[in-house]
């Protein structure tokens, strides 16, 4: 990534479906040697933000493929979708 970049607020989009998962919300990071395991994507689903559900994505840093200007490009099948909810 170039200068001062952020993963925070990306949309991240699987490549297996096209399918958005969400906008990174936060990151989980391994304290001991400073590297990511995994990131939190956060999709609103509903009309309203006072109704909206939020169905938050637990994403492997090793299922990422290509980080963008504005999305997170992920390699991810069903089975892993579902482990991560």
């Amino acid at each position: 990534m170039k200068g001062n970049q952020t993963l925070i607020d990306k949309e991240v989009i699987n490549i297996r479906d096209g399918a958005r998962l969400g906008r990174v919300e936060d990151v989980i990071v391994d304290c001991g040697c400073g590297m990511i395991h995994q990131i939190i994507a956060v999709a609103m689903k509903g009309i309203f933000s006072v109704f909206c559900k939020r169905d938050k994505r637990f994403i492997n840093w090793c299922s990422v493929v290509k980080i963008g200007d504005d999305i997170i490009l992920v390699d991810m099948d069903g089975f892993e979708l579902k482990k991560g909810k």
